[in-house]
């Protein structure tokens, strides 16, 4: 039924998006509903859920309104609609992609709630070490506070150094988050007075950590959502909570976070939603379609330019390849820091099969992180790690800028870091709790 629904709302977004892009863009958003309401029913998988919260948020009714307004960005003027329709198609190719690689899969995941049951039992005395790591990665903020506590980077410069940004931002920030993030979990297991103290310690850290001046949005949705994920997204009852939580954080929370950081900092105001900077992705696809020549196809080589845009420009692959650095576009937007979504990189690529193959690679994908989201399994870094997977999705569909990249690879490093704690601890638990017949008899390492 679900499957049906789908196939039968995107054709429906594409005929109303040859009518008038922004009744497109309006199917689109109705579709998304329902999908999510579809999901909510048959507790499936988690990643459709986050995806199709992504494209509600992004993707539907901002630019539906854009459109009827005539709002336009970064001085570029209003578009045609010829050009929006075609951003439209990039995107429903893309949604296509995704849901084609569910071709087989049944809605509802099969559940073995048992399986992690014993294991769970023991998860966790890991606060003394997990605590530890979070202060060390705490304190390492302040090596370089110019990076941590100043808006992007570094005063008066248009471009901070990566490296030192990943080192002493990035990384720290998300080690003291996803230890908060790993003791929260492991606080509702335990129910301990001990357990509670050291999650509240780690949430008072990790406050200061993702302070509002430094890329806040990103910072919380691959640091917080994690734990959304693992209280809400199994549960049938409660995933529109999670739904809806994204869609919150996304198109309210982020744009308050960044009047903070733009207006205390640079003198900058956002209008407010749907007329926000923030989701202006559409509409600079649109543009690029628009007012920059289609050049050949790179086979490739733009996808991997775009995941190689935190390096520094010397180590950065095919920089050559880089559509948000074409001459045209340049010369067309006042704004050079802008987003592209990924989908319409891979367009570039490989022509209109680009966002279609790109969807089933990256559901293909994730259907193996859905299976190892199982809010009963002990506390370890792949299980933390499939987290972090699916809640970096979300900025990841908007344009891999600025702290994508960064932000992704930190958050998988923290995961690893307080999941091999964690794990650490329960072996050394186990092995203590064994004979000491049992123990003598053990390989040392």
């Amino acid at each position: 039924m679900r499957t049906l629904t789908f196939w039968s709302g995107i054709v429906c977004c594409f005929l109303c998006g040859l009518v008038d892009p922004a009744w497109g863009y309006a199917a689109v958003f109705v579709l998304s509903l329902v999908q999510l309401a579809l999901l909510g029913s048959s507790g499936g998988s988690v990643f459709l859920l986050i995806h199709y919260a992504t494209m509600l948020t992004y993707f539907s009714l901002a630019p539906a309104m854009q459109i009827a307004n005539d709002v336009d960005f970064w001085e570029t003027g209003v578009l045609t609609t010829a050009s929006q329709a075609q951003a439209l198609v990039l995107l429903l190719l893309y949604m296509a992609g995704v849901e084609a690689a569910r071709f087989g899969m049944p809605d509802a995941p099969v559940h073995r709630p048992g399986l992690y049951h014993a294991r769970a039992v023991g998860v966790a005395h890991p606060f003394l070490l997990l605590l530890s790591c979070s202060f060390a990665a705490f304190a390492t903020l302040f090596i370089r506070p110019d990076l941590n506590f100043v808006a992007r980077g570094i005063p008066g410069e248009d471009d901070s150094v990566p490296i030192d940004f990943i080192v002493y931002s990035t990384l720290p920030k998300l080690v003291v988050l996803m230890c908060f993030v790993a003791l929260a979990i492991h606080a509702f297991r335990r129910r301990t007075p001990w357990a509670w103290a050291s999650a509240g310690l780690a949430l008072a850290l990790a406050a200061v950590a993702a302070n509002p001046v430094n890329t806040a949005r990103q910072i919380l949705l691959i640091g917080l959502l994690p734990l959304f994920i693992h209280a809400l997204a199994r549960q049938r009852h409660w995933r529109w909570a999670l739904a809806g939580l994204i869609f919150g954080a996304i198109a309210a929370l982020g744009p308050v976070l960044n009047l903070f950081s733009r207006g205390s900092v640079w003198g900058e105001g956002l209008t407010t939603f749907p007329f926000s900077q923030d989701f202006d992705a559409m509409f600079v696809v649109a543009g690029i379609l628009e007012r920059a020549p289609i050049p050949d196809l790179g086979w490739g080589r733009y996808l991997l330019s775009a995941f190689s845009f935190f390096l520094p420009r010397d180590l950065k692959m095919f920089p050559d390849f880089d559509p948000l650095g074409w001459s045209a576009i340049l010369g067309n937007f006042s704004q050079s820091n802008l987003s592209l979504p990924p989908f319409t990189t891979a367009y570039f690529d490989f022509g209109l099969m680009g966002p279609l193959l790109l969807g089933i690679a990256i559901s293909a994908g994730f259907r193996l992180v859905d299976k190892a989201i199982d809010p009963h399994r002990a506390l370890s870094g792949s299980y933390l790690s499939a987290l972090v997977l699916l809640s970096a999705y979300v900025p990841f569909m908007r344009g891999p800028i600025l702290g994508w990249g960064p932000f992704a690879a930190s958050g998988l490093i923290a995961a690893v870091i307080a999941g091999a704690l964690s794990a650490r601890s329960r072996r050394m638990r186990r092995v203590r709790a064994l004979p000491p017949t049992v123990r003598r008899d053990l390989p040392t390492p």
